[in-house]
């Protein structure tokens, strides 16, 4: 008899979260759609829906390159205002914190006349890529349900007590240790088909089995979370070293939009580690096709960093910049200046 902290976690493991299920579920028909067209290479199918959604995120990257570039323009001018009060040199505290006010109101205005928002460029690239790397997770964990439509949420905890589902680490997942292990579940489950709803009636043991196949890829099982001591591991090492490039790649644009970045080389190199190591870390904590698919979207993010260096240089548009803002603000001053006439 499976106890209520089992069930619980039977339920939980098998559904993921409420929130992402809409992003499961367009993933999933993505991925389905891929899988015909590829005759169910998994490889594939990964590989192209990673272009996809990088091609997607394309507009995201560019913006934010024309966001730092409109920042980096107006650096001097920010530096100039904080070279005025020089803050830090104020000894009285009352003193320091009226010039502190009077500065940022100073930059604040500064942005206004601009006609810009530092806060733009954020993390709004960042957090798609989070999105989508969620969406993928869902349908890694998950494929029962988002990609090959068998609908078994209403019947976890019946199928975890049938088969005796335990949940430790690299086995984890319901649906992902259903796949793994079809050829020994497959009897029990049939036998209980009418029980679980007939939702393994027909063909979708065959398709559990043909979806099992499709995920050895060079002698590795994408369903499997890497280990030290299996060739999954070629994986995260894989991710630390795409990853790296990828960092090393945007550093060196940043460095050419923004010169003074060059003497902050502490910040610098720790900036362009910190992601290549949480990459690879987290590599080792999710199955295999979660990193072959970050170790992907590395790659072409180099790709289009590479395009966008060669077609929107920083300087261009830094420039280019330079030339909008000059419209803009001799617009605003002759709406001004016909206001008052």
């Amino acid at each position: 008899m499976l106890t209520f902290d089992f069930i619980t976690l039977a339920t939980r493991i098998s559904n993921g979260w409420a929130i992402f299920r809409p992003l499961y579920w367009l993933f999933g028909k993505c991925m389905e759609f891929l899988l015909a067209g590829f005759n169910n290479n998994y490889f594939l199918a990964l590989i192209v829906f990673t272009v996809i959604t990088r091609v997607i995120l394309f507009p995201i990257n560019l913006r934010q390159q024309k966001t730092m570039a409109k920042t980096n323009r107006i650096q001097p001018k920010i530096q100039k205002i904080q070279k005025k009060y020089n803050v830090n040199s104020i000894q009285d505290q009352r003193q320091r914190q009226k010039a502190n006010q009077q500065m940022q109101q100073e930059i604040q205005d500064l942005y206004a006349r601009e006609g810009h928002n530092p806060m733009n460029m954020g993390c709004g690239p960042m957090a798609f890529q989070m999105i989508f790397l969620m969406g993928i997770v869902g349908i890694i964990y998950y494929p029962l349900e988002y990609i090959l439509g068998i609908k078994i949420t209403d019947y976890s905890e019946k199928i975890a007590e049938l088969i005796n589902f335990t949940a430790t680490r690299g086995n984890s997942y319901l649906q992902l240790d259903i796949i793994r292990n079809i050829a020994s579940y497959k009897d029990t489950l049939l036998a209980n088909n009418d029980a679980l709803g007939g939702i393994f009636g027909g063909d979708a043991v065959q398709r559990i089995e043909a979806f099992r196949d499709s995920l050895n890829i060079f002698g590795m099982n994408m369903s499997q979370i890497p280990t030290w001591k299996s060739v999954t591991v070629i994986i995260p090492i894989l991710c630390l070293l795409t990853s790296l490039a990828s960092s090393v790649m945007s550093t060196l644009i940043q460095k050419k939009t923004n010169p003074a970045m060059a003497q902050q080389n502490n910040q610098m190199l720790i900036m362009m580690l910190m992601m290549p190591v949480f990459s690879a870390w987290f590599s080792f904590q999710v199955p295999a096709a979660v990193g072959f698919y970050w170790i992907i979207s590395n790659i072409v993010a180099v790709a289009q960093q590479l395009i966008m260096a060669k077609f929107f240089p920083p300087r261009r548009n830094i420039a280019r910049e330079m030339i909008e803002n000059t419209i803009e603000r001799r617009s605003r001053e002759n709406s001004i200046k016909i206001t008052k006439g």
